[in-house]
């Protein structure tokens, strides 16, 4: 079956001056290809793997729905009856925040499958060759980041690694989420063999001459693989296997904490791929880049720029319409934690409402271009901290938290004499407050077993049964006999 590559719809990355951001595909130069006349060379590569990681952008405009489920953060429903059911956990089968999500991840999967079926045979050498291998391991990275993200929303999910030729083969089971996690895990192994650990790639050769792409920061490093792989293996229960992947990160010292923690978020005046920045999804202006844009400013917008708006706020208990709520976000923070000044504020017209500041932008609207961090330095090391505890390891890992607690932006003193269960739930309580409004609090909570519980008590119980996974979108499940519907829906 012959297919139509459409790269107009790969919107690529940013174009902005020197080495700062990935490339946008040159439109005049493809427009409407086969797949068969596109990957033939360097361009069609290079090209292909822009258009992977635009494709990225598109799910990541809706993950801040997953921080409404858990009680970090707060929907202002106003009239919107899918609103209303994320926040008191009503959601519908026929909800297109989840048919949404859903789609955008297997888009991203179908164009990492295509390249990394077809960019093989790509006859290049030198340099182009050194980048096309560093673009595999990109592919295999955001392939990994899909599956991880959908097992994290889903549960278990249909396991397609090769690329569809044929849309009648299209109705698969749901394969189970230890299967696909071995998928993933599978995949950063191989991205972590050609991935580097720093952009520009330093195993280049050099002079570096008439190569227009492949070396701009932003694109996944090695660090970026790792960091997930720890992940994927602390969500296993696997903290043996997540430590040493983890202090790689650390000791590879490409990273380091930025001195304002505020200088992470452009809602807060940061700037993009920064020294604390692991990996973050890249957006654009419409001037830069068509379709590159976000709308998180609108959305989490205050009161004055409009009533029903507020969508993404963290959870505070002083606010009228929030006065029921137990275990609040702000009231979490401890006296003098510099960090919640930085990351919420609030509208100045009634009902006062808190605002997410680190991704709000006053003006922005529905054209927004800050980043969204998916993986921060920071988290690195918590990240350690938890796999050192789970192994009786006390000592280093709360060496590990202090160097996040402790550290001069926070405005707090280092914790000492901890161990067992109380540094477990000190680290635990560093993650929620370094990485508010991240989407990181739901999928924490599961994988601590949490859950359920915890949101009982906050008030905004998940969907019985449900374990605040969504359901997988109806309309999936009414054309594919083998998809079964999600427990609880």
């Amino acid at each position: 079956m012959k297919k139509i590559f459409n790269i107009m719809l790969a919107a690529s990355l940013a174009v902005l001056s020197g080495c700062e951001r990935i490339l946008e595909p040159d439109v005049a130069d493809t427009g409407r290809v086969t797949l068969e006349t596109f990957y033939v060379n360097f361009n069609g590569a290079l090209q292909g793997i822009n258009g992977v990681h635009a494709s990225l952008r598109e799910p990541y405009r809706n993950m801040w729905w997953v921080d409404v489920i858990s009680d970090d953060g707060q929907n202002n429903a106003g009239g919107d009856q899918q609103a209303i059911d994320y926040e008191f956990g009503t959601i519908q089968t026929n909800s297109s925040v989840a048919a949404n999500l859903w789609a955008a991840y297997y888009n991203t999967i179908y164009r990492a499958n295509t390249f990394i079926n077809r960019v093989p045979a790509i006859s290049l050498q030198g340099n182009q060759d050194i980048l096309r291998k560093q673009f595999m391991g990109e592919a295999y990275f955001i392939r990994a980041l899909c599956y991880y993200n959908l097992v994290q929303l889903f549960g278990d999910v249909p396991l397609v690694v090769t690329e569809i030729t044929n849309t009648n083969n299209l109705q698969v089971p749901r394969n189970p989420s230890a299967q696909v996690l071995q998928q993933v895990e599978a995949d950063l192994l191989e991205a972590m063999k050609t991935l580097p650990v720093r952009h520009p790639n330093p195993g280049l050769i050099q002079p570096v001459v008439n190569i227009a792409g492949g070396t701009e920061v932003g694109r996944p490093t090695a660090g970026s693989a790792r960091a997930l792989l720890g992940s994927l293996y602390l969500l296993r229960g696997e903290p043996a296997k997540a430590e040493p992947v983890l202090r790689e990160v650390v000791n590879s010292n490409v990273y380091s904490l930025m001195a304002n923690y505020g200088n992470n978020f452009g809602g807060t005046g940061g700037t993009k791929n920064n020294a604390e920045s692991v990996f973050e999804i890249q957006y654009a202006t419409p001037a830069q880049v068509s379709g590159g844009a976000h709308d998180f400013s609108f959305q989490f917008g205050p009161v004055e720029d409009n009533n029903y708006l507020a969508r993404n706020r963290p959870t505070d208990n002083t606010m009228s319409e929030s006065i029921e709520l137990q275990n609040t976000l702000v009231q979490a923070f401890p006296a003098g934690d510099n960090r919640r000044t930085v990351s919420v504020r609030y509208n100045v017209q009634s009902p006062v409402r808190s605002i997410t500041a680190k991704y709000y932008v006053p003006g922005a609207g529905n054209q927004g271009s800050l980043n969204w961090p998916v993986f921060r330095y920071s988290e690195v090391l918590l990240l350690l901290a938890e796999a050192l505890q789970a192994q009786g390891k006390d000592a280093e890992a709360l060496t590990e938290l202090n160097k996040v607690r402790a550290h001069p932006r926070t405005g707090l003193t280092a914790l000492s004499g901890l161990t067992g269960t109380a540094l477990r739930d000190a680290i635990r309580l560093e993650r929620r407050l370094e990485l508010n409004m991240e989407c990181k609090r739901l999928f924490d909570l599961r994988r601590w077993g949490l859950l359920d519980a915890t949101m009982r008590s906050h008030g905004r119980p998940v969907k019985t049964g449900t374990n605040g996974y969504l359901p997988i979108p109806q309309g999936e499940v009414d054309k594919n006999p083998q998809f079964t519907q999600n427990a609880g829906y």
